[in-house]
């Protein structure tokens, strides 16, 4: 998140608010992405990921982004900033009944995850998002 837009969002009483506010694409993405998880809802991309890497102890969902686009951009700033992650997976959690983590991953692809993921557990994911390309 570039310094004008951090300063936007923490120097406002309501930070949550504000990230709605600049980032309402974003935002409705997450909440999507956040519903389709804890529903276990198809993606292409994350099936084809999911039969490459194969059964994992751990519940994730990925799916593809195109890396040129303002969502894309914008997703990167939010996840990219840790109190706005932090703040984010905090709000998504609580909405949806179950904890949410959320990363970038593989060219510019998003991951919903059901704790943070170790380097040993994402390292067989982006190896499959990236073979996908």
């Amino acid at each position: 998140m570039d310094c004008k837009t951090a300063t936007l969002v923490y120097q406002s009483e309501n930070h949550l608010e504000k990230i709605r506010e600049i980032f309402p694409e974003a935002w409705a993405f997450l909440e999507e992405v956040s519903w389709a998880y804890v529903q276990n809802k198809s993606d292409k991309f994350d099936a084809a990921v999911k039969e490459l890497v194969g059964k994992t102890p751990f519940k994730y969902r990925m799916v593809h982004r195109d890396d040129r686009d303002q969502l894309t951009k914008d997703l990167s700033d939010l996840l990219g900033d840790i109190t706005s992650r932090l703040l984010l997976e905090k709000y998504f959690s609580k909405l949806v009944g179950q904890s949410v983590f959320f990363s970038t991953i593989c060219c510019n692809s998003h991951l919903t995850a059901d704790h943070e993921l170790t380097l040993e557990e994402v390292l067989p994911l982006q190896r499959a998002a990236v073979k996908l390309q």
